[in-house]
């Protein structure tokens, strides 16, 4: 949150010195006065000067930004807790857990490689779908870190793993710290490859353009990168499963829908169930992709 700021004061420092540099050197010229030939003196003082408006804008700014990130930080601490774990509860299951439901759903067209690589080719052709990722899925994606992180900071970890709400508490919060490496590893080798540099692109067999889902993924499930591709995508399904499905349950509690002891068993039910069937859906998804397709000239224009 604070680079743009940072950036912007910089830019905006540089400028004010900037004018009054100018502004310094035109006065030396009106007062006939060589810019180029100054006595040691004149040099030394107003070296001296410089060095002391810089450093008293350099003092204003830090001053400014301490001030700013303290006033952020007060109105952080002055929202109560059950705003964060509601909002949270709402990025989680709705926009997250929407995406997740509907990316399970596309990628398991993966069945069939060549129906995968020409929905994708729909979808991405689709105007409004910068924005739908965007509004629909980062930006929830980044208030829902940045909560789970000031949640992370505020609560504390019971060890007493003899209960079981206890031990779903850690394993909420360390399927969450796998789930953000493992999504990472995802946008940067997969979403975003294409921006990868040259070498690397050519070293992994990356295909040029983004429409060749299947292709793309489908490299991280051949040797020599497939250990590496199994362990990854599975623990990410997993955690994936794990974490959305207990997040249902904890939404639950958030939101007041399971107030009596009775309620809570049936919703934890649910949630096994759930974690259950996202499981084996992700895990038959990495054996759609794992499987070997040769594309021909007709289906992969690649070579075109």
């Amino acid at each position: 949150m604070l680079i743009p700021l940072i950036l912007g004061a910089g830019t905006l420092t540089g400028f004010i010195l900037y004018k009054k540099l100018k502004k310094h050197k035109e006065n030396k010229i009106k007062a006939n006065l060589d810019p180029n030939i100054v006595s040691t003196e004149s040099l030394y003082n107003n070296e001296s000067n410089y060095i002391q408006k810089v450093d008293s804008i350099l003092t204003n700014f830090v001053n400014t930004v301490k001030n700013t990130t303290s006033k952020i930080t007060d109105f952080i601490d002055s929202i109560p807790y059950v705003v964060f774990k509601r909002i949270h509860s709402i990025t989680g299951i709705i926009f997250i857990g929407g995406f997740v439901i509907f990316h399970y759903i596309n990628n398991s067209l993966a069945k069939d490689p060549k129906k995968l690589n020409e929905f994708s080719e729909k979808i991405h052709k689709f105007p409004l779908l910068p924005l739908i990722e965007i509004f629909g899925i980062y930006l929830p994606l980044t208030l829902h870190i940045i909560i789970g992180l000031i949640l992370l900071k505020t609560s504390k970890i019971n060890y007493n793993l003899k209960y079981e709400t206890n031990y779903r508490f850690i394993l909420q919060r360390l399927t969450a710290y796998i789930i953000l490496f493992t999504l990472l590893f995802h946008l940067i080798t997969i979403r975003f490859n294409e921006y990868l540099p040259d070498f690397i692109k050519k070293s992994l067999n990356i295909p040029p353009k983004r429409d060749y889902t299947f292709q793309k993924v489908n490299i991280w499930f051949k040797n020599p990168l497939k250990p590496i591709g199994l362990i990854i995508y599975k623990l990410f399904t997993l955690s994936i499963a794990y974490h959305l499905s207990n997040g249902l349950w904890t939404s639950a509690i958030t939101w007041g829908l399971a107030k009596t002891y009775e309620k809570q068993k049936k919703l934890r039910d649910l949630s096994n169930f759930v974690f259950l069937f996202l499981s084996l859906w992700g895990l038959l998804i990495i054996h759609f992709y794992s499987q070997n397709y040769n594309f021909n000239h007709k289906d992969n224009k690649q070579e075109d």
